[in-house]
């Protein structure tokens, strides 16, 4: 699922390049907020190119920030497609959270919430926040679009600094003594307040809730590598970014233990949406350490095969198990 959210993303920004033709010269002049020094930004974008034409203007760039010369770049302007893609994948998402109400099983509504719930998180929260970093000039990378340097990824710069409405709403739910959410059930556990009402009253759609489950989940792992990977706090290779790489190593198989014991394919489901960020940590700080090409950013055939074919195939299983297989559990 998360590989094939950011897959959907390279592809969209693909059209919207093939579509639009944005230049960088319509766009805001842009202010870098990376992680390392700007050269070694450059460099990780030569490393992501096999095109002479972007490898010389990045060869170009990189001589002058090695110089201390300044390196001028834009963000892309706000194009049409990019906000009808924002507008069609929050309208996907809201669609699918209505669908759930029409289903009968906790599983199937589980399913097709956390879809409603990528969905929502890709175009109302990532594409929002392109929408809002382009029009404000940040950026978090840099690339070369049309010949030109840009400035991208500001988004995740804005999204940063979200951690304020994160904190709001995990209040919310730690205190809320209905709600069905792991950490707020262990935190209950760990207060002494495991009797409350959460075991009681029926649910009739879990569509609503696995959608917003799986958005804040992956928020709240986007902050977590986001300040880990900043150098004024912790470091890409710093202490803390290494014992984040190896505790979600051993916690992947902790997490992967504890799912095999769930006996419901809904409650199984659920579960899964913590696991699945849990095991996805790794990739990402791989990824961010340059120890492999990120094959979800890439459009090549094996990486739709991947990931896009292995979604189809894992979920059409999935929907037809929870079909055939009796509820359990419903929690």
């Amino acid at each position: 699922m998360l590989g094939s959210a950011h897959l959907a993303m390279t592809v969209v920004n693909a059209i919207e390049v093939h579509l639009e033709q944005p230049a960088p010269s319509q766009g805001m002049p842009a202010r870098m907020f990376t992680d390392l020094p700007l050269a070694a930004e450059l460099e990780a974008a030569l490393s992501k190119t096999d095109d002479p034409a972007q490898q010389q203007v990045l060869h170009a760039a990189l001589a002058d920030a090695r110089a201390g010369r300044a390196v001028p770049f834009r963000t892309l302007p706000v194009t049409p497609t990019l906000v009808a893609s924002t507008l069609l994948l929050t309208a996907l998402g809201f669609a699918l959270i209505w669908l759930t109400t029409r289903l009968k099983t906790d599983a199937a509504q589980t399913i097709v919430g956390v879809f409603a719930g990528n969905l929502l998180w890709t175009g109302g929260v990532e594409y929002g926040l392109t929408i809002a970093g382009r029009s404000l000039g940040v950026a978090k990378a840099i690339t070369v679009v049309n010949g030109e340097l840009a400035g991208i990824y500001g988004e995740y710069v804005l999204l940063k600094h979200t951690w304020g409405l994160l904190v709001v709403m995990l209040a919310y739910l730690l205190l809320l003594e209905s709600s069905r959410c792991p950490l707020s059930v262990w935190w209950r556990r760990l207060t002494g307040r495991a009797d409350s009402a959460a075991g009681t009253g029926r649910i009739e759609n879990f569509g609503a809730r696995s959608a917003a489950q799986y958005a804040t989940t992956v928020w709240a792992f986007y902050l977590l590598l986001l300040w880990a990977y900043d150098e004024t706090v912790f470091g890409v290779h710093g202490l803390f970014t290494n014992g984040l790489m190896f505790g979600a190593l051993a916690g992947s198989l902790y997490v992967l233990w504890r799912l095999h014991q769930y006996r419901g394919w809904g409650p199984a489901i659920r579960y899964a949406i913590g696991a699945m960020i849990v095991a996805w940590t790794p990739l990402e700080i791989a990824g961010k350490w340059n120890l492999f090409r990120q094959p979800w950013l890439l459009l090549e055939s094996r990486s739709f095969l991947m990931f896009f074919g292995g979604l189809a195939v894992g979920t059409a299983l999935l929907w037809r198990a929870q079909r055939r297989t009796p509820v359990v559990a419903r929690h």
